[in-house]
């Protein structure tokens, strides 16, 4: 008898999401992330004032002209939660269309987490802004980065070769957009810059974490299988 449960030619690969030479860097800088933002959040927690580090970032926007008229709000957009929340699902309709399981759940599950530890974090630090908003860390910058990371991931493992070369590009990109973003909510006050570095790291910690989790898991759903299916009728 024919076994079926094996793989067709036509079964589109699932792929692991991170590759196997980035794998322990990729964790020794979600480590150093979630240092980063520890270490931001205790020295902020419970203030309403900028650091210096804070003074002199906004020194530098506020006499920059080019970061003056409507660039600023344009950045802005791409971190607000409609417009991730928008691209997740998109990307995840996609990833479970093709069939590329550990890509779909990595779009949901990377964006989703990074906002409700971003949310959580935010009472929990209380650093406000001049309006009196609780600001640390910055859920723009922090959404923009996990989306970005995400479609990197996502990119890279549908890649049949040179995925690192991929991944260091698009991470290289993600950075960009999340400089660009956390730019725009400095210059328009929304956030200190210290609340957008703050942003930056939680969502690298949270979806380098998740695809770590996400390709174990992976790794381990085979042999689970082969255990529980039953040998194939003669």
């Amino acid at each position: 008898m024919i076994d079926t449960l094996g793989p067709t030619r036509d079964t589109p690969v699932d792929g692991p999401l991170l590759p196997t030479a980035l794998r322990r860097p990729a964790a020794g800088v979600a480590a150093a992330c979630a240092a980063l933002l520890a270490a931001l959040a205790v020295v902020v927690a419970g203030t309403s004032t900028a650091t210096p580090v804070d003074a002199w970032a906004q020194r530098i926007v506020a006499t920059h002209h080019a970061l003056h008229g409507q660039w600023p709000s344009l950045a802005v957009v791409a971190g607000e939660p409609v417009t991730v929340v928008a691209v997740a699902c998109v990307l995840a309709a996609w990833c479970a269309r093709r069939r590329r399981w550990r890509s779909a759940v990595l779009a949901v599950l990377a964006p989703g987490l990074t906002g409700l530890l971003e949310t959580g974090l935010k009472p929990l630090v209380g650093r406000t802004i001049a309006t009196g908003a609780l600001s640390f860390p910055s859920g723009h910058t922090a959404g923009v980065t996990a989306l970005g990371l995400s479609v990197t991931l996502v990119i890279a493992g549908g890649a049949q070769q040179r995925r690192e070369l991929w991944v260091l590009v698009g991470t290289f990109l993600t950075g960009a957009g999340a400089v660009a973003v956390a730019v725009g909510l400095v210059a328009e006050h929304a956030h200190y810059p210290t609340d957008t570095i703050g942003g930056f790291c939680l969502a690298a910690a949270t979806t380098v974490g998740c695809a770590l989790a996400v390709d174990r898991v992976g790794r381990a759903a085979p042999h689970a299988r082969r255990w529980r299916s039953p040998r194939p009728s003669r």
